[in-house]
């Protein structure tokens, strides 16, 4: 195995979302006497750092959109142009509409979902270490472009553009990388007859629409969401700790199987 890097960007389940409230770690350690200290420490990536025994870079972030991933990762190959050899990159594509924005007012990048749009006391901002009035500050901007101009569906082609270019570059400099889909890139290739070999990983269960199984839907239908693991005494529907763990064992399986 000559990987001696991993890069991973996406939404909030790389990094271990959810493991970053107080309240969820309060139930680990009261139910499974597991103590978490940082959310990163749990999350897959980790898990396969520590079993390669490499460093990790991980870009993920709660409500982490396909933009962000785009621009971080982009940037990341470009600073490092010269040491990629070596370097695993981990793509995981985040689920549902999600949009990176940069606010004038707040002179920073702001991660929007389906969620804060609705509302602005909605956590994902300030999950990310933000002040809880920051959105209450843009939400009404914002929401008003969102009503006025966003469509769904030509959004999510220009995102699926955007990682079918990625991955292209990938190939096309010989990088290595492991796409992680939510069904959305596949059903994109689908439609548009492309075909290709994207060093997909799937899970487990009840398949769709291509004999395959996405991580968000598995998550679901194995019920390995923390609420599950906790039997509701946590609330969050990040991935629990099992999950984190079976995702990373799919990963060290496919790199020493086809890396």
């Amino acid at each position: 195995m000559d990987i001696k890097k991993i890069y991973i960007s996406g939404g909030s389940q790389c990094i271990g979302g959810g493991f970053n409230w107080p309240e969820v770690k309060k139930v680990y350690k009261e139910v499974f006497n597991l103590e978490i200290e940082n959310h990163l420490d749990v999350a897959y990536p980790t898990i396969v750092g520590k079993h390669f025994n490499v460093p990790v870079v991980n870009e993920g972030d709660f409500g982490g959109s396909v933009h962000r991933l785009l621009r971080l990762t982009y940037d990341y190959i470009f600073k490092n142009i010269n040491d990629l050899n070596d370097t695993l990159f981990i793509i995981e594509i985040p689920p549902g509409w999600r949009e990176e924005v940069y606010s004038n007012e707040l002179k920073r990048m702001v991660n929007m979902t389906i969620g804060n749009i609705l509302s602005p006391d909605d956590p994902t901002d300030f999950a990310g270490g933000h002040d809880k009035k920051d959105l209450h500050k843009i939400h009404k901007v914002i929401s008003s472009y969102f009503e006025a101009f966003v469509d769904y569906d030509l959004e999510l082609d220009k995102w699926m553009r955007g990682i079918l270019g990625l991955l292209s570059y990938f190939k096309l400099n010989n990088l290595k990388y492991i796409l992680i889909d939510t069904g959305d890139f596949q059903h994109f290739l689908f439609r548009n007859k492309v075909k290709g070999d994207y060093n997909y990983i799937w899970f487990e269960g009840p398949n769709w629409p291509y004999n395959t199984t996405p991580m968000t839907h598995w998550l679901t239908e194995q019920k390995l969401l923390i609420k599950d693991e906790t039997n509701g005494l946590a609330t969050d529907e990040h991935m629990g700790i099992e999950a984190h763990k079976i995702v990373a064992n799919s990963i060290i399986n496919y790199i020493n199987e086809k890396l």
